[in-house]
Formats: C-alpha cells, sequence, structure tokens
C-alpha cells in the first residue's frame, strides 16, 4: 500500500508535465519566399499568405548587392515611399534578418525607387505564442519559414488551473 502511494503523486507529476502547452516557436520567413526582395513581388499577397505574424518571428530579406535596400519606415513613409523619416536603413550584403520584437504594425521599402512598382512591406506582429505549425511552402525545395524554440513566458488559463489542481490533491495525499 505504501509503494501505490508513492506511485500516485508522481504519476500525477507526469501527467501535468505532459498536459503543459509546448514551448512557443518562432518563425523565420523568407520575404517574398524563392523571389526574394525584389521588384516585381506582390508582398501584400505573400503578407496574406503567410499570416499571423507574431512577435518574436523573424523577416529575412534577400536581395542583390547595391541594386536594393531594406528601409524600416513609419506608415506615412510607406504609404509616400519616402525614406525621410526612416527608422533603420540596411543595404549591406545579400540579406537583413529583422525580427518583429513587438506586437505592432512594421512598414518596409525599397529607397531605390522600386517602392512605387510595389516593393514595400507592411505587416503586423501579434501578441502571443509564435505558431507552432509552421511548415515549408514555396518552391524547388525553398523554405519560405523555419521554426525555432524560444521560451514561453506564460502558462495558458486552463493548464495553470489544471496545474493548481493537481497540486492541491498532492497536498492531500
Amino acid at each position: 500500500m505504501c509503494h501505490r502511494r508513492r506511485m500516485v503523486p508522481a504519476l500525477l507529476l507526469v501527467v501535468v508535465v505532459a498536459l503543459l502547452p509546448a514551448a512557443a516557436v518562432a518563425t523565420n520567413y523568407t520575404v517574398g519566399d524563392e523571389k526574394g526582395w525584389n521588384p516585381d513581388v506582390d508582398y501584400t499577397a505573400w503578407v496574406k499568405k503567410h499570416r499571423p505574424f507574431y512577435k518574436g518571428d523573424w523577416l529575412l530579406f534577400e536581395y542583390q548587392n547595391g541594386r536594393s535596400d531594406v528601409v524600416q519606415v513609419d506608415e506615412v513613409g510607406y504609404d509616400n515611399c519616402d525614406k525621410a523619416s526612416a527608422i533603420s536603413s540596411y543595404s549591406k550584403g545579400h540579406s537583413y534578418a529583422f525580427q518583429l520584437k513587438e506586437a505592432k504594425d512594421y512598414f518596409f521599402i525599397c529607397s531605390y525607387g522600386y517602392c512605387y512598382n510595389g516593393m514595400k512591406l507592411a505587416v503586423t506582429a501579434k501578441k502571443g505564442p509564435a505558431s507552432a505549425s509552421s511548415s515549408s511552402s514555396g518552391s524547388g525545395g525553398s523554405s519560405s519559414k523555419s521554426a525555432t524554440a524560444s521560451s514561453s513566458s506564460s502558462l495558458a488559463p486552463p493548464y495553470a488551473a489544471f496545474l493548481a489542481a493537481a497540486v492541491l490533491l498532492l497536498r492531500m495525499l
């Protein structure tokens, strides 16, 4: 009987841990998929295809050095293709990785003149855990998004209630 009594708390602990939510997963998105950050890509359709975006996700801009840049602007700069109020600007190398660090709207343009032909991107990052269901898309084996583990900051309310009930049950034993 004593052996069985020690098994109950251990078994209950295993059940509680198994039911806890998995760690949040940040997703890496290649902007424009296999077409990259280039003129003549429909970035509005690209956003619709991949949303929702979450705080913690990454945007990877792949471009041709010397032919385009990535400029983060406010909404007015986005609407007018104007880099005068640029928040940040990047044009070195062939790629630029940008993390969506806050839940808010982000705006990017190419300041080399291509913005007027649609080379601009507006993304809304939402609060909450990043998507755990990331899958590859694109053609030719090119992956447009990949998962990277990050830590979850809080338990979802149903799990917290379950955990509290389990603790109370353990105290009764």
